[in-house]
């Protein structure tokens, strides 16, 4: 029955059955870039340079056949990219850069990609190899946004010293091939145009980073702005508009999913005694005192808050009535066993509650005056005790 709901038509007429095509398509992309969205997006950089080499390296085969460059140097370079980008793929795949500084090697990429421009340089005809300095400006730029700022002057420094030495080495060893005044002349253009692109480079780092810190910052701000919305000053249980989005919340999952919730109210017994005898602090205390034993004895699926005053509510997703007496009573024992205050080694708390399981097509309040009866019920029969709401009589509900 379930498998032919699944498949019937929906209002526009288009089937709720998944296209086998989109499936097959999302599996290849997780399979191809990564199972999460980070490292998907670091695979995406890894394959992005290397269909990039991949077309520096076509252009040097057409330049070879047109003789503006060595025959043996596009073969080389091909050579080198292919297991080089196959490595720094596997390790970004794989999760291995993970924990790194520079996850997604950038480093890495760009220095293998300045020593690949300067063979290139020294392989190319005299009068053409200038093309080639072209490259360094297309490396700086793609730094710009996922250097730090630190990496984009060492990737410039990095340039300027590795085509200064090729010049200088190669303009002395053969300067037929590399003529010496015009090697210092392409230097005089790089030492003339590459430093304000490391400084260009490095402020959109620096800007980025400081975007980056302020978005952190807010993120936390906000973040603690919602905790004090949602939490308790004194015991840090949520608080009573919390636990009625909550409640909201698990009545929306019970009337889709089916998903059965109980809801305890307790409240802590002999509570204004506590307070006239041991004095308002010893009364916080105890306030605390319950909310952490709570915290601790119930599970992590759980949410606790304080009701108001004295008072708490429980929200237990899938827990039967029994089951919620169960970890009641897991809860007074660890209570009867804990020392509240310094001031009052042999005080105690103890609680009583009234248990209530939400019921199909019941309001959420009709549910809380259910428990809050069974409340009531517990303190009149001599508090220190649960007891479990009876259902509604069937002309209650709805």
């Amino acid at each position: 029955m379930n498998a032919t709901v699944d498949t019937l038509p929906d209002a526009a007429g288009q089937s709720n059955a998944p296209d086998p095509i989109i499936d097959a398509m999302g599996r290849l992309v997780k399979f191809i870039f990564g199972p999460d969205r980070a490292t998907r997006a670091r695979t995406g950089v890894i394959l992005l340079c290397a269909i990039m080499y991949a077309i520096c390296c076509s252009a040097a085969f057409y330049a070879a056949e047109m003789g503006l460059m060595r025959s043996f140097a596009p073969r080389l370079l091909l050579a080198t990219a292919l297991p080089t980008y196959a490595l720094f793929y596997v390790l970004v795949r794989f999760g291995k850069t993970r924990r790194l500084r520079d996850p997604n090697l950038m480093i890495p990429q760009q220095s293998f990609s300045l020593l690949a421009i300067a063979f290139a340089y020294t392989a190319i005809g005299p009068h053409d190899r200038g093309l080639v300095l072209v490259l360094i400006a297309l490396v700086m730029v793609f730094g710009m946004y996922t250097h730090q700022p630190r990496q984009s002057v060492f990737t410039g420094v990095l340039a300027m010293a590795m085509l200064g030495v090729c010049m200088g080495v190669l303009s002395h060893i053969d300067p037929e091939f590399y003529p010496p005044t015009l090697e210092l002349l392409r230097f005089e253009l790089l030492l003339g145009t590459l430093p304000p692109l490391v400084l260009a480079a490095y402020q959109i780092s620096a800007w980025r980073n400081r975007l980056s810190q302020q978005r952190r910052e807010l993120r936390s701000t906000l973040e603690k702005v919602q905790a004090l919305a949602s939490r308790d000053a004194l015991t840090g249980l949520y608080n009573r508009r919390h636990m009625q989005d909550k409640m909201q919340d698990c009545v929306r999952r019970f009337e889709r999913y089916g998903e059965r919730f109980t809801v305890v109210l307790v409240d802590l017994d002999h509570f204004k005694r506590i307070n006239d005898q041991h004095g308002h602090r010893v009364g916080d205390e105890a306030l605390v005192a319950f909310s952490a034993g709570a915290t601790m004895v119930l599970r992590d699926s759980d949410t606790v808050g304080r009701w108001g005053g004295e008072e708490f509510l429980f929200v237990l997703p899938n827990t039967s009535p029994r089951k919620a007496d169960i970890a009641l009573q897991r809860l007074r024992d660890a209570l009867a066993r804990s020392q509240i205050s310094t001031a009052a080694p042999t005080l105690r708390v103890a609680f009583s509650a009234g248990v209530a399981q939400h019921e199909p097509g019941a309001p959420m309040h009709r549910t809380l005056e259910r428990a809050d009866r069974a409340l009531y019920q517990a303190k009149h029969e001599g508090r220190g005790r649960n007891v479990m709401a009876p259902p509604s009589p069937v002309t209650d509900v709805g």
